[in-house]
């Protein structure tokens, strides 16, 4: 597989930057909140494919897991 580092930095911006705007947060909570998901480790483990899926799908995810908790 090829070096995914750039595709995940892209899809950890645009979900934070997102789910900061849509629940009127700051984005730097927001990161936080995204960076201790289990949703960013299953992103950052390559062998996942994750970071291969559309920002839509990683994000649908991220918002599944949040809802859990």
């Amino acid at each position: 597989m090829k070096d995914c580092s750039v595709i995940i930095t892209t899809d950890v911006t645009r979900i934070s930057n997102r789910y900061a705007k849509e629940n009127n947060i700051s984005e730097d909570d927001a990161m936080r909140m995204f960076l201790g998901s289990g949703t960013y480790k299953a992103l950052i483990n390559i062998e996942t494919g994750l970071c291969y899926e559309m920002f839509e799908a990683i994000y649908d995810m991220f918002l599944e897991e949040i809802a859990a908790q």
